[in-house]
């Protein structure tokens, strides 16, 4: 349980610090100048993803609370 939440913190601030980079770059990798619009489609797809993850995270959970009874 203590690597759970130790992995959870890790990703949980990779996850933050990677939001605010793509909140405030002004030109993306391929030379995109990001205005507001392209921004939220932009955290929209990675919210997607962090959400993924989170699913992952919570069936990792369920199954190491069922394996302690």
């Amino acid at each position: 349980m203590k690597v759970w939440k130790i992995s959870g913190s890790i990703v949980l601030i990779l996850f933050i610090v990677i939001s605010i980079f793509l909140c405030v770059r002004k030109i993306d990798g391929e030379g995109v100048v990001q205005t507001p619009e392209m921004r939220n489609i932009t955290l929209i797809i990675w919210g997607v993803f962090g959400l993924i993850i989170l699913i992952g995270y919570l069936i990792w959970l369920a199954i190491l609370k069922h394996s302690k009874k």
